[in-house]
């Protein structure tokens, strides 16, 4: 459970299964990466390495106990890209590679601008499992936000393109279940500095008819599982209910009262979170809002029952 002057490059989306695991699912760049230990060099791809004869390895971009995130190029396009190849003796764990491969699913079938997009997917000679994402340049939005609270003209244009990523991910039935600043990148487009790329479905609630089209798909997702961040998931996601699009719209609540405050409404041990969000022990404090509009629409994404929110990202 997820329980300096340039921007630097960094991948579309490193999870857990790529940092090696932690509440927060950490955007990596080349500078922020610790020095590896020997065993650590010996699992990584050496630069210049060539990756299913078309993507030639960089640079490390972040690493953990189940994989490794590379820069690459795609050599016959001349196009930068992020690999992300989980470790073999990962791969040999089903349920692993079936989530690797749901996020690999899930992301290639969302064409959206707002959505960090997966453009190939594979195993290697050795047996490891590579992701090839698109590599972005920006900052996330939990950047931002540890800078103070945002302004809410900017605030509004950066939960639109949220909801706007997210809307495409709903209407082809995938369900993000892991919506936070972490997993939001802000890049420069078209003379937009905040343009919003969502990131990171390596948790998502995926329709099995998307999946498998040609059905028989496997389901990963259990009732009574709980699967997220404990300070963004909704009530019925923290009790391990069947959740559909509604729990991401909870998130998006708590992530635009958070941009808006310059902090996070739900604090402390995930236990401790958890069992907050299960006794419904109050609305979080909206005092740091001044517009009327604002707090109304925090308050019907943060109510407790999935019918009083809310219904469609669209809305």
């Amino acid at each position: 459970m997820a329980i300096g002057a340039t921007k630097p490059a960094t991948p579309a989306a490193v999870a857990d299964g790529a940092t090696g695991g932690g509440r927060a699912h950490d955007l990596a760049s080349a500078a922020t990466v610790p020095p590896p230990s020997a065993e650590q060099e010996d699992v990584r791809i050496p630069p210049g390495t060539m990756v299913a004869d078309r993507y030639r390895i960089a640079r490390v971009l972040g690493e953990g106990g189940m994989g490794v995130v590379y820069a690459a190029e795609h050599v016959l396009m001349r196009k930068e890209v992020a690999v992300k190849v989980l470790h073999a003796e990962m791969c040999s764990m089903p349920e692993v590679v079936a989530r690797f491969e749901r996020e690999a699913i899930a992301a290639a079938h969302i064409d959206h601008p707002n959505v960090a997009g997966a453009t190939d997917f594979g195993r290697l000679p050795d047996g490891s499992c590579y992701l090839v994402l698109e590599l972005l340049r920006g900052t996330s939005l939990r950047e931002e936000i540890t800078k103070g609270p945002i302004p809410l003209p900017r605030a509004l244009r950066i939960l639109r393109g949220i909801a706007s990523g997210v809307s495409a991910a709903h209407v082809k039935g995938i369900v993000h279940r892991d919506i936070k600043p972490e997993n939001v990148m802000l890049v420069e487009r078209d003379g937009d500095p905040d343009f919003v790329k969502v990131l990171d479905f390596g948790i998502a609630k995926v329709d099995p008819n998307v999946a498998a089209p040609e059905g028989g798909g496997k389901v990963l997702t259990r009732v009574g599982t709980v699967f997220g961040t404990p300070e963004y998931m909704s009530p019925e996601q923290a009790v391990g209910d069947t959740v559909d699009a509604r729990a991401d719209l909870y998130a998006i609540g708590v992530v635009f009262l958070e941009m808006l405050t310059g902090k996070c409404p739900f604090t402390g041990n995930a236990l401790s979170i958890l069992r907050e969000r299960i006794l419904a022990v109050g609305p979080p404090d909206m005092s740091g809002i001044e517009d009327a509009g604002a707090r109304a629409l925090v308050a019907r994404l943060l109510t407790r029952q999935p019918d009083d929110r809310m219904q469609t990202a669209a809305e």
